[in-house]
């Protein structure tokens, strides 16, 4: 690992890269609640956005894990927890198709262009017209962006024209 590899990681609170076993989200988001306890406030907020983005990879990312004893798919992507002096960023990757890439950023282009009151609307209707399938991140990222009080940053990577990386982060602000 070369130096600025090291230092990157080591800005990390928490990393993990692979199957997004609920057990060990379990572990991890107990983590978070320990590592960010000094902001309480903050440390609820992460927390709730966590479970969010955690689940959206869990439950609509490209790449599988097949569980053998559950006879199910559980997502493949990666989360960091990265501590900075003002505030704490809390990121996901995984892979996506890329239609479904550009639907996400298109929605976060909407929820970071919405006010509270947009976004309060948006997620009522939202919960009005979800189909209750499998359906992509729909509802979590408005709520991540209402409890984070900060625009959510994106980025999508073309890996080839049918899957994209999709990476979100929400930064919330360390309040005591």
């Amino acid at each position: 690992m070369n130096r600025e590899t090291r230092k990157v990681y080591q800005s990390h609170l928490l990393f993990y890269e692979g199957p997004f076993f609920i057990d060990l989200l379990t572990i991890f988001g107990n983590y978070l609640k320990l590592y960010t306890n000094k902001y309480p406030v903050s440390q609820k907020k992460l927390f709730k956005i966590y479970v969010e983005l955690v689940q959206n990879v869990a439950n609509y990312a490209e790449e599988t894990y097949h569980l053998q004893n559950e006879d199910r798919e559980i997502g493949v992507g990666e989360f960091y927890l990265t501590d900075r002096e003002t505030h704490y960023r809390l990121t996901t990757k995984n892979v996506v198709k890329a239609k479904d890439a550009r639907v996400l950023s298109q929605r976060c282009e909407i929820i970071n262009n919405s006010d509270f009151y947009q976004l309060k609307e948006l997620k009522r209707e939202l919960r009005k017209t979800s189909p209750g399938v499998k359906f992509g991140a729909r509802i979590g990222l408005v709520h991540a962006k209402l409890i984070s009080e900060n625009n959510l940053e994106y980025t999508t990577i073309e890996q080839n024209r049918n899957v994209s990386i999709f990476k979100i982060t929400a930064k919330v602000d360390k309040y005591e």
